[in-house]
Parts: structure tokens; C-alpha cells; sequence
């Protein structure tokens, strides 16, 4: 089995309504999250590629 480093274990879901309250999560989470899954609310805001060129750029 692989070893994954524990920082690269977790994968916090992004379920919220909002991007801005998507992107407050992810600040507050700092660098203990790595990984992201953007749920489909924020898919619908039409700002979906916006946030997620925002996560790549963290």
C-alpha cells in the first residue's frame, strides 16, 4: 500500500450555497486542507471555474 502523507489524506467538501462563504472556509482552513471538492450548489452560482481558479492559485 501506498503511504500517503496525512495532509493529503483529507478532502474537505465545499457544499455551501456561496462562493465567497467557500472561499472564507478555505482561508480559516489555511494550509491544514489541501484538497477541495466544489459541490454542485457552487457549480450553479455561475462562478464555479471563478473559484476554482482561485483554489489551483493557493
Amino acid at each position: 500500500m501506498k503511504d500517503i502523507k496525512i495532509e493529503d489524506r483529507l478532502i474537505f467538501a465545499l457544499d455551501v450555497p456561496e462562493v465567497s462563504e467557500a472561499k472564507k472556509i478555505v482561508t480559516e482552513l489555511d494550509d491544514s486542507v489541501n484538497f477541495y471538492k466544489i459541490g454542485m450548489e457552487l457549480l450553479m452560482t455561475g462562478q464555479y471555474f471563478e473559484l476554482l481558479d482561485w483554489l489551483i492559485a493557493r
